[in-house]
């Protein structure tokens, strides 16, 4: 993948902070959160990229990483759900490839739906890795980029299938041209563009939404919080419902990276997701830059719009020299 090539590219602690993917890091961080303090970044940083392996090697483990506890109180949670096949709504959060592993040791069938991408790296070890275990429910992946995503929901629906979806990935087929599949929603001190499908599917075919995101408690350990269904109202407009959905879904992210700020995958491609309009925000400055190189040609990405600029090693240097010298002036 192109992000794990990047991150290689930063070898050691000193390239980290002026890798292609660390100024994209930034420049989303500085965008949506300016109240955190840059010097802040880098730790930040490092902490994201250890919790993208960790959740990397989670799914990989043998035996389930997740305290008793912690599946004690999922399964309670799982059993009220059990009858009435939904929508999981979850986010790329803390260890959130093991939450459809989760739910089917625990006797619920689940269709994931991920990127065609992610599907042809990791379909197979997954049906390979949910065949050697019994006395669990079915295991299906749904392509999203495919043009009959929503049809294959609706059916594994029928089947009794409870449907996983990230809501910070791709959950549908291509966008219309008219943008009328988006909906805006408010997101820390910007907005988000985001598919609406979903929550029009929620809407049409009465199906509940259940939100469940993952994180790490104060000892580092994995624990999942469920949230509060949402359920379709027949009088409530596709329009109010839509907001709602959203409103509601975003809120419960931003409850956990906001404690977390690392939890979140996210802050290294939210910049695709972009908002036409920006809320008012007197802590904002009005621009940062962020030093970064790939291989040997130097660059400065431009925060909040996003431009790069191709700069000579000397001007590099010195925008490197300045950040270390103003993180080590502010710690």
């Amino acid at each position: 993948m192109i992000m794990d090539f990047l991150e290689r590219s930063a070898t050691n602690d000193s390239d980290v902070a002026t890798s292609w993917l660390y100024a994209l890091f930034a420049a989303n961080l500085y965008r949506f959160c300016p109240q955190i303090d840059t010097v802040s970044y880098p730790d930040i940083y490092r902490r994201l990229i250890t919790s993208r392996y960790r959740a990397s090697d989670d799914q990989l483990a043998d035996v389930l990483p997740v305290k008793q506890e912690v599946l004690t109180s999922l399964t309670s949670y799982i059993q009220q759900i059990k009858d009435r096949p939904g929508i999981v709504a979850t986010f790329h959060t803390g260890s959130y490839r093991l939450l459809s592993r989760v739910m089917y040791m625990q006797g619920l069938n689940v269709a994931v739906v991920m990127s065609r991408e992610i599907l042809a790296e990791q379909g197979e070890y997954l049906f390979a890795q949910h065949a050697k275990m019994e006395d669990v429910g079915g295991l299906q992946l749904i392509d999203a980029d495919a043009g009959n995503c929503l049809l294959k929901m609706l059916v594994a629906l029928r089947d009794g299938y409870h449907i996983v979806v990230y809501m910070d990935g791709n959950h549908g087929a291509a966008p219309t041209k008219d943008e009328s599949d988006n909906e805006e929603v408010s997101f820390f001190h910007c907005n988000l563009v985001v598919r609406k499908g979903l929550a029009v599917l929620s809407h049409k075919r009465d199906i509940p939404i259940y939100p469940i995101l993952s994180s790490l408690d104060e000892a580092d350990d994995t624990f999942y919080k469920s949230y509060p269904t949402i359920f379709p109202r027949k009088e409530e407009p596709l329009e109010d419902y839509t907001t709602r959905v959203f409103r509601r879904l975003y809120d419960h992210l931003q409850e956990v990276i906001s404690v977390k700020p690392e939890m979140w995958e996210g802050w290294l491609y939210v910049h695709t997701m972009p908002g036409k309009r920006e809320r008012n925000n007197k802590r904002r400055r009005n621009q940062s830059y962020w030093p970064c190189r790939v291989g040997t040609r130097y660059y400065m990405m431009i925060s909040p719009r996003y431009t790069c600029q191709e700069i000579g090693k000397l001007s590099f240097l010195c925008m490197r020299k300045w950040k270390r010298l103003t993180r080590q002036m502010k710690s």
